[in-house]
């Protein structure tokens, strides 16, 4: 098993393209090209996202932005939505139930424990990450998902612990970046801009544990979910969604 409070976990991605799909704010492909980055080798835990909370992250207006400050004390967050519920909060499995905004937080309040730049990838580092430098639709190659390479179609109806698959691991040794949970990403999911407030929706990456078709779960597709709503389409209420941390 992983050291599930361990975060010097970190996958180290080269440089190079990506072909990004049509969709959300690109009416055509695209290529894009990525500089050398790190990335966590797994989704945060619910174990590691404890050690944030036990540190005061709900309470110090630093790790968040205004947006998701006013948000945060708006609906009164001093935890993820699903986090007294054992189908949910097991310590090695990806924690869920909580906003763009919280991933956000947790990744500056983590900066500031590694002495050390963090914040969400953008989709296209997500993607370099999860594809290496070839065409493959999978982070694994081009088989289509089974129940060895990753958590989907309600294989278990909840997710299952982030080390479980190595099967599926991507080129860079990435692990859980199809099926388990979708991840955020950095993006605007109808201008592809980065910034840290703002109603336009969030690019989520990866599928999950309830996607029932391959092609969710191919390292091309993306969704977008609202930050700023926290009933249906928000997705804050739902347990199909994590988040990994990225660096330069």
């Amino acid at each position: 098993m992983t050291t599930v409070t361990n975060f010097g976990q970190w996958a180290a991605v080269p440089g190079g393209a990506v072909e990004l799909s049509a969709g959300g704010y690109l009416t055509r492909p695209a290529q894009v090209a990525v500089l050398p980055f790190f990335i966590s080798r797994y989704p945060v835990t619910n174990a590691q996202y404890e050690l944030f909370i036990e540190a005061g992250g709900y309470l110090d207006q630093a790790f968040w932005s205004p947006g998701g400050w006013r948000l945060r004390c708006r609906e009164d967050w001093t935890m993820p939505r699903f986090w007294d519920d054992s189908q949910w909060n097991q310590p090695d499995c990806p924690v869920v139930g909580v906003s763009w905004y919280e991933a956000m937080a947790y990744c500056a309040w983590l900066s500031r424990v590694l002495g050390r730049v963090l914040t969400l990838p953008t989709e296209a580092q997500w993607q370099r990450a999860a594809q290496g430098g070839d065409s493959r639709p999978f982070p694994w190659g081009f088989q289509d998902p089974t129940a060895e390479l990753c958590n989907w179609d309600r294989f278990f109806d909840q997710p299952t612990p982030v080390d479980w698959y190595p099967a599926g691991a991507s080129p860079f040794g990435v692990m859980g970046m199809s099926g388990n949970v979708w991840e955020y990403c950095l993006n605007g999911y109808r201008t592809g801009a980065v910034a840290a407030d703002g109603s336009e929706p969030r690019l989520l990456r990866g599928g999950s544990w309830s996607s029932d078709s391959p092609i969710s779960l191919t390292v091309a597709n993306r969704s977008g979910k609202d930050p700023n709503v926290q009933l249906p389409p928000g997705y804050r209420h739902h347990p199909t969604v994590g988040f990994r941390p990225a660096a330069k």
